[in-house]
C-alpha cells in the first residue's frame, strides 16, 4: 500500500468533513431575526406598559446563545462549618436529609448537604450605627470566616427595611450569571441575623452552542404573569439556568447533585424579584 498517498487522501477527507460541518453550523444559525427589529421591540414595550410592566434597562438585541454547561451543587460540610463559626463548640445532630449545628443562640441548618441556613438569635448589639457599606463589610467578613470563595459572587440586590439590611449575591462565571445559586444575608445591629446559601460550581463547559428565543420575544411571556403587573424591570441578561425540578430530576429533585445548566433570560425587577425564561 502507498502510505503516503493514503495519508494524503485521509487529510483531504478530514478537511472536507470539517468544511461540511462548518457549513451546517452556519446554515443552522438564526438569520434575519424579525423579533429584533425596532418595530417589534417597540410593540413589546407598549404591550408590557399596558400591563403596567415598565422597562428601565436596555433590551438585548443579539441572537442569544451560550455553550453547554454542567454544574454541580457546592457541598456543605457540617464539621468545617462548626470549626469555622463555632470553634468546634457546636453540637451536631444528623438526620436523614439534614444536619443541624447548635451553639448557644446560634445555629446552622444544612439541608440535602447543600443548602446552608444560619440564624443568630442573640440580642447584644455589636454595630451602632449601621449603614449599607458596613453591612456589606460584615457580610464579606462572615464569608471569609466560613472559608467561602467570593471571587465568583456579585451583589445583585440590596435594601434596608426596618433597620435590617438585605443583601443578595448571585453566582457569576466569566461575567455571566449562573442561576439558581444564591447567597443571601439579613444583617442588623447584632451582625448577621440570617444567612442562606445554595451555590453551584461549574464542572464542565462544552463546545456546543445552545440558541434560545430572543429577549424581545421572551419578554412577551410576562404578559400572562399577573404577579408581575405594576413592576419595573431593571436588568435583563442571558444566564446559565439550572433547576432540577424543571429540567432533569422530576421525581427526586432533592437528590440531584449535578446536571446541565441551559441558557435562559434572567429578568430582575426593581424590588429584587427575578424570573427566568428558557424558551426555545
Amino acid at each position: 500500500m502507498d502510505w503516503s498517498k493514503a495519508k494524503t487522501i485521509l487529510i483531504v477527507a478530514f478537511i472536507i468533513t470539517n468544511l461540511f460541518i462548518s457549513i451546517v453550523i452556519i446554515n443552522n444559525r438564526p438569520k434575519g431575526e424579525p423579533t429584533l427589529s425596532k418595530d417589534f421591540i417597540a410593540n413589546v414595550e407598549k404591550l408590557l406598559e399596558e400591563k403596567n410592566i415598565y422597562i428601565e434597562t436596555k433590551i438585548p438585541e443579539k441572537i442569544p446563545y451560550l455553550n453547554s454547561m454542567i454544574v454541580e451543587f457546592e457541598k456543605a460540610n457540617s464539621n468545617l462549618l462548626n470549626r469555622s463559626y463555632f470553634n468546634n463548640r457546636g453540637y451536631i445532630q444528623h438526620g436523614e436529609s439534614l444536619s443541624e449545628i447548635v451553639s448557644g443562640l446560634e445555629s446552622i441548618l444544612i439541608i440535602n448537604d447543600r443548602l446552608i441556613i444560619y440564624e443568630n438569635k442573640r440580642e447584644s448589639i455589636k454595630y451602632d450605627p449601621l449603614n449599607m457599606d458596613k453591612a456589606i463589610e460584615i457580610a464579606q467578613d462572615f464569608l471569609k470566616t466560613g472559608g467561602f470563595n467570593t471571587s465568583d459572587m456579585k451583589l445583585t440586590y440590596a435594601k434596608e427595611e426596618g433597620g435590617v439590611f438585605y443583601l443578595e449575591y448571585s453566582k457569576v462565571y466569566e461575567n455571566t450569571f449562573v442561576e439558581r445559586a444564591y447567597t443571601n444575608f439579613q444583617i442588623d445591629k447584632r451582625g448577621v441575623k440570617r444567612f442562606e446559601r445554595l451555590w453551584l460550581n461549574v464542572k464542565e463547559l462544552g463546545d456546543t452552542r445552545i440558541y434560545i428565543s430572543t429577549a424581545p420575544k421572551s419578554l412577551l411571556n410576562l404578559l400572562g404573569m399577573k404577579e408581575l403587573y405594576n413592576k419595573t424591570i431593571t436588568h435583563i441578561s442571558l444566564c446559565y439556568y439550572f433547576e432540577p425540578e424543571k429540567h432533569e430530576y422530576i421525581e427526586e429533585p432533592g437528590e440531584a447533585k449535578q446536571g446541565k445548566a441551559v441558557p435562559a433570560w434572567r429578568i430582575q425587577f426593581e424590588d429584587g424579584y427575578k424570573i427566568f425564561i428558557d424558551e426555545y
